[in-house]
């Protein structure tokens, strides 16, 4: 639709891309989620108030609650170029509004088979999360609340600031099911990612980490004044660039006639893990991910996601190894849609610090089922259950082992 000039907060969001011209000659187009849900939760110690639980909320932080805010800005400024500012809201982190993505896209109209497109800007790896809906500029899961551990360390940890571009072969133009497509990546900016893993481990939830947010670790020893790494300040911020080399990813993905698909990326952000910067440290991440989607008969619908890598920061001052898998199966039950999903995810520490444990095993299980009201209004509700063990709680006065639950209806507005 065309637009008037926009006012102060638009703006701001609006020329992180540089869209708006003086005269504002520009379209304009929004859209967003709005997700207010009720929440009862019988942990202790969420990881949001600097606990090691896996949970986002915890007995002392569930009742009413903003789930997610998401407000999407694009423009088309030619045919084939637009542009894309995310702005997201959560009432657990101090700057209630924050950017989340911002980018300029290319998309120009297929030549015959082939068909490129290419991104540049801040984002997330583009067709990683199988959890979500291509078709909107979100990272919230559609089927359930929470989100698998691997897309949950996606939202807190990894968004790249570089270029990406896609290059895909559309099998309809000669009448094949068979499409194919690689995607390549060059970005800066996510050097501290690994932090979350190492010190923290994996979650189950839904929170998405803005660009400007600092993330508040738990109190372990190893970062206090008197501990190993007492230059590594308690405030997490993922998104920084600290040694200025650039890193890399690249993808590959299969589909045959929206039926079935399967992806494989290789994530290295090349960071010199000796580097550090006002209090934060370079680590060296890397990880190789895996996923199929696979509609089989029906409106059945089948999910999995496959995640290992490794993370070190120093002289093997922290070495990390992770790994995690989730299975998702959904059908439409009644009116609605139910949805299943199992995970499970594991640390494995490697360094030589023996009073810095980062190991932990864990599993998890969500049941959600949605209700559409309309095609813009959903009421989601679900049970999750998380099981984990992890040593070092006890360094900050947790049990080792720990039993969650949580019970979640939240309903869901997208316009």
């Amino acid at each position: 639709m065309p637009c008037r000039e926009p006012n102060n907060s638009l703006r701001h969001a609006v020329a992180v891309l540089g869209l708006c011209l003086p005269e504002f000659a520009c379209a304009f187009e929004f859209s967003g989620l709005l997700d207010l849900r009720v929440v009862a939760a019988d942990g202790t110690r969420s990881w949001t108030r600097s606990g090691l639980e896996k949970s986002r909320y915890d007995n002392r932080n569930d009742g009413v609650r903003l789930g997610q805010g998401i407000f999407a800005v694009e423009s088309e400024l030619t045919d084939a170029i637009s542009g894309t500012a995310v702005i997201s809201a959560n009432d657990d982190r101090s700057k209630v509004l924050d950017l989340q993505e911002a980018w300029l896209g290319w998309n120009p109209l297929p030549s015959g088979h082939w068909k490129m497109r290419a991104k540049a800007g801040m984002f997330f790896p583009t067709r990683m999360n199988l959890e979500i809906d291509y078709d909107r500029a979100t990272w919230t899961p559609t089927r359930t609340l929470s989100a698998s551990a691997i897309n949950s360390w996606i939202g807190e940890e990894i968004r790249v600031k570089g270029l990406e571009f896609t290059l895909k072969r559309l099998g309809r133009v000669d009448g094949s099911p068979h499409d194919f497509s690689i995607t390549g990546a060059v970005f800066g900016g996510n050097d501290p990612a690994g932090t979350l893993l190492a010190w923290r481990g994996w979650s189950i939830g839904d929170r998405i980490s803005s660009l400007n947010e600092s993330i508040s670790l738990a109190d372990l020893p190893v970062y206090r004044l008197n501990g190993a790494l007492p230059d590594q300040t308690r405030s997490l911020q993922p998104f920084r660039e600290i040694d200025g080399t650039p890193g890399y990813y690249t993808a590959a993905t299969y589909e045959y006639a929206r039926r079935f698909e399967i992806s494989a990326m290789h994530y290295d952000n090349r960071s010199d893990p000796f580097a550090l910067e006002d209090g934060q440290y370079s680590w060296a991440t890397s990880f190789d991910h895996f996923g199929i989607r696979f509609r089989p008969v029906g409106e059945w619908e089948v999910l999995w996601q496959f995640m290992h890598g490794s993370t070190e920061m120093g002289p093997r001052a922290v070495d990390v190894g992770y790994a995690a898998w989730y299975l998702l199966v959904s059908h439409p039950l009644g009116a609605g849609r139910l949805t299943v999903r199992f995970d499970q995810f594991s640390t494995r520490g490697h360094d030589i610090l023996p009073a810095d444990p980062n190991e932990e095993n864990g599993r998890a299980v969500a049941l959600a089922y949605r209700y559409d009201f309309t095609s813009s209004l959903s009421l989601v509700t679900e049970f999750l259950t998380i099981q984990s063990s992890r040593p070092a709680r006890l360094l900050v006065g947790e049990p080792i082992e720990e039993d969650e639950n949580s019970f979640s209806t939240a309903l869901r507005l997208q316009f």
